[in-house]
């Protein structure tokens, strides 16, 4: 009885790829809240939504948006087939290449006059960044900042870009670990300016994030969609579509 529910199961979902290929059934893919310039409007446009699209030309797709520490649950849990930006694990999954750089960095208020020169700088400060953050920036942000960390009790996890660059403007003394380019577009949404602040890069520019799927076939049509995307020039051109400059190229 076991192996045939499992039977069963396999074959759906070879059925449901195969529909979604043909474009009878959306792909759904888990994304993040807006948070621009990378998923702007509901998912209908930005950036990210950008790549994914062109690099999956004969899929239809649905983006199905959440909040940042649910799109990789909702990948291993079966609610989706692929998610955005999540980090490859050992899970039975597959994993695409890096298809994105952020430039996440610690800002503080130039007014706070703060100096942070390393991941062990912020110790004793309030750091807002996404969900899932400490698991995200690499161990010794963890060990400060996750679960388990020394200073768990000083971070806050917004649910959305937004409220998260919201938050950091309503805290005198706080400090933001958030990719520059989201930061600097809802600041100035806000009426802020990058000239009232401090930027300061303790974390490596490149972070690993990839496009998780629970079919290695499409996963493949991924990675050939995006490595075309790369030696078209089409990927930089998306770049410049955005004004969004990467600080390590994906496509080397």
């Amino acid at each position: 009885m076991r192996s045939l529910l499992a039977l069963l199961i396999l074959m759906f979902g070879v059925c449901t790829q195969v529909l979604a290929q043909s474009g009878e059934t959306p792909l759904k893919v888990a994304i993040a809240g807006d948070a621009p310039p990378y998923v702007i409007d509901g998912a209908t446009t930005g950036l990210e939504i950008d790549i994914v699209r062109q690099a999956l030309p004969g899929y239809k797709l649905e983006f199905v948006q959440m909040g940042f520490a649910e799109t990789a649950p909702a990948l291993e849990q079966g609610m989706v087939q692929a998610a955005v930006n999540v980090l490859k694990k050992s899970d039975g999954l597959f994993y695409s290449n890096n298809m994105i750089s952020f430039a996440n960095y610690a800002i503080a208020k130039a007014s706070a006059e703060m100096k942070i020169g390393s991941i062990a700088d912020l110790a004793g400060k309030k750091v807002i960044t996404w969900q899932g953050a400490p698991m995200d920036l690499g161990p010794e942000f963890e060990k400060m900042f996750g679960p388990n960390g020394t200073q768990k009790q000083n971070v806050m996890q917004a649910p959305t870009a937004r409220d998260l660059v919201a938050q950091f403007w309503k805290m005198p003394d706080a400090v933001a670990v958030v990719d520059m380019e989201l930061f600097k577009y809802y600041s100035n949404k806000m009426g802020h300016t990058m000239a009232q602040v401090d930027l300061f890069q303790i974390f490596p520019m490149m972070t690993d994030f990839r496009v998780g799927f629970r079919d290695e076939k499409v996963r493949d049509d991924f990675n050939r969609g995006l490595a075309e995307l790369c030696s078209s020039g089409r990927y930089k051109a998306l770049l410049q579509k955005y004004d969004v400059v990467q600080k390590q190229d994906i496509c080397k």
